[in-house]
């Protein structure tokens, strides 16, 4: 079983040219911009099985942050769990 939509999603997350990349903390899937940053272009579909990939959670992260009193949680830091996918699944996100 796979832990994303496909095996082949699986396998391109663990290939090192990282063809696409996923952020748990944002459970975000994205296309990387090969520049020296870390951004990346948000896909919406699984480009080799066409599944519907789950929202990104990214505006909710820093909602969630902000309203624990972390103005800028990007430089500031924030608490260990919002760093990983375990705040959004404790909110049954």
């Amino acid at each position: 079983m796979s832990e994303h939509c496909c095996d082949r999603m699986d396998g391109y997350l663990k290939d090192e040219d990282e063809l696409v990349d996923y952020i748990p903390k944002f459970r975000e899937y994205g296309v990387p911009v090969h520049d020296g940053g870390q951004s990346h272009i948000v896909i919406r579909f699984c480009p080799w099985c066409g599944t519907k990939l789950p929202l990104s959670l990214r505006d909710e992260w820093f909602a969630e942050l902000e309203g624990l009193g972390h103005a800028d949680p990007i430089f500031d830091g924030c608490p260990a769990e919002f760093e990983t996918d375990e705040w959004w699944k404790a909110k049954g996100l």
